[in-house]
């Protein structure tokens, strides 16, 4: 044995993670229907790279040292945050010590749209708002996909964690995402609650990092006008972040987005690298696919744009690519659609060396959701999951990402 600290570590981490997955980890509610068999995660020939994720999170495990950054990256099944909530809990309770920071958020009521509902927004003054799938609209887009934009010099932005969360976030930095380069902006200040503060701008990327003296579970800030040329301050979302070792999992999504409403968002994979990503999964394709005119090679070719553009900006990240539910088409008629779209995401795994999930695979493939609505884990749209489902899935995916980590220890 040419190291044994190294052996004993494998064999601690080994033994704590297979004792726990026979216990807890791995259950997960069983349903005839469902292809248990199917759900796994899928890798290229070279699956090397995801060697840094596990890493990472061995230091975690055995050592309470270092963070591991994932960020899911979606349509309306992320904004509402379900799915990902679920697995952002799986992963920091699976073990002591990996309970990271909150994330990303918005306050997408400004948008009329529904928030997550394990924080809530409140906020003064008069907002404008585009989404990324608001084509009429020519706004620069960065992180969020969405952006708010406000005249009132005097307006107010609050974040407020649900208290009845099952894990208690706190934060003693938060990075604002602004309009990139702009000096008529607005100062965006912390209120008093937040504590002494030291400042930090990205200019050129619209990126402003606070870093305060002491942790505050809710983040508050409000606008000043401090120079006569500033007119106005668009908002693309926060950060809530602390400098705990454990795992920080990102919801960032919009209802009804589709890649190309990703790609026209200039600066997202720009300001993406404040978040220093590890794993970036991306779960599109439901409004995709959702036309009788769908291609199969435009589809592809969307991907490539926008894996492109991230890994242009972040050369390390690793992906998830999921191949979304079945669904009915124009909610008459189970779509061939996604079949085609499970088609290209093989291609794209190969030609990136990163990883595909497919939840329409462990669904049963084509027609198979009218089974799930059956047994209420489908909206009555025959769309989106219902509550429980995205649940269930969500327990799915963390099973699927846990045995490839099992994989990793038992072969090093």
């Amino acid at each position: 044995m040419k190291n044994p600290k190294l052996f004993l570590s494998a064999l601690i981490a080994i033994t704590t993670f297979s004792a726990a997955a026979q216990d807890y980890p791995y259950d997960v509610t069983q349903y005839p229907f469902v292809r248990y068999d199917l759900n796994k995660i899928h890798f290229s020939k070279d699956s090397s790279g995801f060697n840094t994720i596990y890493q990472k999170l061995d230091s975690m495990i055995l050592f309470g040292k270092g963070n591991l950054t994932v960020v899911q990256l979606g349509a309306s099944h992320t904004q509402a945050d379900v799915f990902s909530n679920q697995v952002r809990y799986r992963l920091q309770t699976v073990h002591p010590g990996l309970i990271g920071a909150r994330g990303f958020v918005f306050p997408y009521r400004m948008t009329k749209s529904n928030n997550p509902s394990n924080y809530s927004v409140e906020y003064s003054g008069f907002w404008t708002t585009c989404r990324n799938i608001e084509y009429k609209k020519n706004d620069i887009l960065g992180l969020g996909g969405v952006s708010a934009t406000t005249l009132t010099p005097t307006a107010t932005l609050k974040v407020v964690m649900n208290p009845k969360n099952p894990i208690r976030y706190d934060c003693n930095r938060v990075l604002i995402f602004t309009e990139p380069a702009c000096t008529k902006l607005f100062e965006i200040v912390p209120d008093l609650c937040m504590g002494p503060y030291t400042v930090t701008k990205d200019f050129e990327n619209g990126i402003i990092e606070y870093k305060f003296s002491q942790y505050s579970v809710d983040a508050s800030f409000h606008l000043a006008q401090t120079d006569t040329t500033q007119d106005h301050f668009t908002f693309y979302g926060m950060s809530l972040e602390n400098d705990n070792p454990g795992i920080t999992y990102h919801a960032i999504g919009i209802n009804g987005a589709r890649i190309p409403s990703w790609i026209r968002c200039s600066y997202f994979s720009r300001q993406l690298t404040a978040l220093h990503p590890d794993l970036v999964v991306i779960y599109l394709g439901v409004n995709d696919g959702n036309t009788t005119k769908f291609s199969q090679d435009v589809y592809y070719s969307n991907y490539v744009s926008l894996l492109d553009d991230i890994r242009r900006n972040n050369p390390k990240v690793q992906f998830i690519l999921i191949v979304p539910n079945d669904y009915y088409l124009l909610r008459k008629h189970p779509n061939p659609a996604v079949q085609l779209e499970q088609n290209a995401i093989m291609q794209l795994v190969n030609k990136y060396n990163c990883a595909m999930y497919s939840i329409y695979d462990v669904m049963g493939g084509f027609g198979s959701c009218i089974t799930w609505l059956k047994y209420g884990l489908m909206a009555s749209d025959k769309v989106h999951f219902s509550v429980p489902g995205y649940t269930f899935t969500g327990n799915l995916f963390f099973n699927a990402f846990l045995r490839t980590y099992d994989n990793y220890l038992e072969k090093n």
